[in-house]
This record gives C-alpha cells, structure tokens and sequence, in this order.
C-alpha cells in the first residue's frame, strides 16, 4: 500500500509523457496488459463467463468451502477477484514507476540513481551475511515467515528473490564505474591495466565483488545462471565500443570479480546445489509446470485472474500436497495462466517493443553512459533468463527496481541528443 500510494503521488509530481514518439508501442502494449486485469475484475452474466471461461465455475466448486456454492448470476473472470485486485494495483504501480523515472532520467539523475543502487547493494550483502548467522528463520530478527518451510535472507522471505534483485543490481553498477573510468581517460584505453582507478571506482567495484558473492551465496542456481548470463550480455555489448584486446581485459575482470565474490560463498553447498539441478521429484519444477500447463490449457484464452495462480492450483496440483505449489516457477508461464493469450500476447508486443528501443538508445548513445544503460540492460537480459524458472518479479522490491533499470536503459535525454547529458559520468 505505501508502494502504491507512493507512486501515485509520484505521477501526479511527475506527470511523465505516455505514448510518445518511438514509445508508443511499448507504452500502449503495457497500457493493454494493465486493461486486461482490469476486464478480469468486471462482472459478467453467468452465460458470458461460461462462453469466455468455461472453466471457471469447476474451479469455484472445488476450491469453495461448501458444499454446494450458489452460482451468482454475475461474476468476474477471476477465480479469486480479491488477488487480482492486488495484482493490477502492483502492476500499475510498477508501469506508473517506469513511466516516471523515463522521464525524470531525461533530465538527469541516472549517477545518483546507480550509486543509491550500489549502496544498498553493498547494505543488503551484510545485512544477508549477519542474518543468516545469527537468525536464519526470521525476518529482521523479528518476524517469522507466515510460510512454516520459508527461509528468510535479509528482507527477502527466500533466496530466489534475493537473487533476482543482485542479478540485476551487479551489471548495472559495473557498469557506472566502466563510464566514470572512460570519462578519466580515452575510450580505446578504457579495459587497459594500470590506469588509476578514484575513489568512488574502488567503492563502485569493491561493491560488486560483495554482490556478486551475495548472489553466488544466496544458492539460488536460477539466479546464479542468470545473472553469469547478464555478465556475459555486458561483454558482448562491450564490443560495440571497444576493439579485441580491451573486451579481453573487461572479460579477465569480471571472471575475476567472480572468483573474489566466491570467497564469500560456501563452495561445497554451491556444488550440491548445482548437482540437484538433475534431479526431479514429485515436488520438482516439471512436476509444476505439467500441472500449471494443464491449468493453462482450460484457461487459455481469459486466464485464471491476474494473481490468481496459488486459488487455481488448489483445483489442478496433481501430486502431493505435503508441499503446496503457490507460483508457477516460470513468469511467463504464471503469465499465460493467468492473463490467457490476450494479456500474455500485448506482454509480448511490450516485451518485443522494449527490446527494440533498447537496441537504439544503445547505439544511438555515444557518451560514457553507454556503460551505464549497457548495464541496465545485461540487468534485464540476466532476469529475464532467470524467469525461465523462478518468479522473482512478483516481489515488489524487485519490480521497482526492474522498473527503474529499464527506465535507464531507455529514456532519451530531454535535449541535445544522447551527448547532452552524459559528458560527465562522475
């Protein structure tokens, strides 16, 4: 609730431009994903939703507490009208967020967004370390999970979460300490060794190394492979503005900053963790995706109701219940349960129309903030791979802080071109 009120304050103060130049399709596809949560929350005469949904009836009988439930003459297209409340509010929270940090970047403010990134970065990396030994089953010392097999890090109620907010956090701070070094000395010398590196640089790195051996210690592998592939995203995105031998060096670095962040994790449970990854059982991800596609399947046009995945599954978990299977493990296909085809395909028009944009913005930007915005999006690269099997997203820390990469890695500078505004990085 803060979150959104919050955000709705902003956009009032703000009143960021919607629907602008080459961003009206982007603009308008997440307008579009927002409407359909919406249309899921309007009631419909009970032949309508049968005709739409067909369904959705069933899964109200076998979730109801009675024994006979009355079938209303109206209802929504949701199975749990209240979750779906809940969730168009987070998501118009986060589109609102993006939308206004778009256009404040325009004017400025990217360099003091980053480095509040890397100081929290570098807080939340001690704060995990010193919860977890001292308190592993409690939220800041306090509050115990409502979930009973929940493991907390730090704010995050498991390590999945964690992960996906340091997956994005760490090429995006590397990236602002590769444009503070280009704006100190020549481009073509920017990977060399022996150039002295300030203050704020030493932080900036020092900081990733921690986050990057937060990440590895989190033990999250989705997470982990993620963001390797984010790290590897930069240095292909590197070579558009530097020749062989200076992508060698950034390379060598960052396997470097690995191998120093992997001093901070326990090597041996990493190992067994990434042994486990073989291994299926009856409470394993493919276990979860055969009963969310076949939940899919009956709800494939409409879907089930935005946030409404953890009701429906109580009608279609085939397996076991000793454990409950409360999100998909996969965001796009916890998206087309729960959207159908038409939320899921104007997310994919967005999905598509954002990575276009990008692609520009990078190369139209010739100033030392390509570092930066080449960060934002290896950011977005390492999450996105991540979401092939985990939900992290749906955690509004982590929303508001994809929100705010992908802002940096696509605003366009108010005036004077991509140059105006990025001379210095410092």
């Amino acid at each position: 609730m803060p979150l959104c009120g919050g955000v709705l304050l902003l956009v009032a103060m703000v009143r960021p431009p919607i629907g602008r130049r080459r961003g009206r399709v982007l603009d308008a596809a997440m307008l579009l994903c927002l409407l359909g949560a919406a249309a899921q929350l309007i009631p419909l005469p009970a032949a309508a939703r049968d005709r739409l949904s067909p369904h959705g009836f069933t899964v109200d009988r076998i979730v109801a507490l009675d024994a006979d439930p009355v079938r209303h003459p109206a209802h929504p297209l949701s199975v749990d009208p209240e979750s779906t409340a809940w969730a168009l509010a987070l998501g118009a929270a986060y589109v609102g967020l993006f939308w206004c940090a778009r256009a404040m970047f325009s004017r400025g403010g990217v360099r003091s967004t980053v480095r509040g990134v890397a100081s929290l970065g570098l807080a939340l990396t001690v704060l995990v370390a010193i919860q977890r030994a001292t308190s592993p089953d409690l939220l800041y010392w306090t509050w115990r999970p409502i979930s009973a097999g929940a493991s907390p890090y730090g704010p995050f109620v498991n390590r999945n979460s964690l992960a996906t907010w340091l997956a994005m956090s760490v090429p995006l701070v590397i990236g602002y300490a590769m444009a503070r070094h280009q704006s100190a000395h020549r481009a073509d010398a920017l990977a060399l060794p022996g150039d002295a590196l300030d203050a704020t640089q030493l932080w900036l790195v020092g900081a990733a190394v921690l986050m990057s051996g937060g990440l590895l210690a989190s033990l999250s592998r989705a997470g982990i492979l993620g963001g390797g592939i984010g790290l590897a995203a930069f240095v292909a995105l590197s070579r558009k503005r530097l020749h062989r031998a200076s992508v060698a060096w950034i390379s060598g670095g960052l396997v470097a900053m690995v191998v120093v962040g992997s001093a901070y994790a326990n090597v041996g449970k990493l190992a067994l963790r990434m042994q486990e990854t073989t291994e299926q059982g009856a409470w394993g991800r493919p276990a979860i995706w055969r009963d969310t596609w076949r939940m899919a399947s009956d709800f494939w046009l409409t879907g089930i109701g935005a946030g409404a995945f953890q009701r429906g599954m109580l009608a279609y978990q085939s397996g076991s219940r000793l454990f409950f299977f409360n999100h998909a493990h996969d965001e796009y296909l916890q998206l087309l349960v729960e959207g159908g085809l038409l939320m899921a395909g104007a997310a994919a028009v967005a999905a598509i129309a954002g990575v276009v944009l990008m692609a520009q913005r990078l190369d139209a930007d010739r100033t030392a903030m390509f570092w930066v915005r080449a960060g934002a999006i290896s950011g977005v690269v390492a999450v996105a791979v991540q979401s092939i099997w985990d939900t992290g997203l749906r955690t509004p820390a982590n929303g508001v802080l994809f929100a705010v990469i992908a802002a940096i890695a696509l605003y366009e500078p108010a005036t004077g071109g991509a140059g105006a505004r990025g001379r210095s990085s410092r």
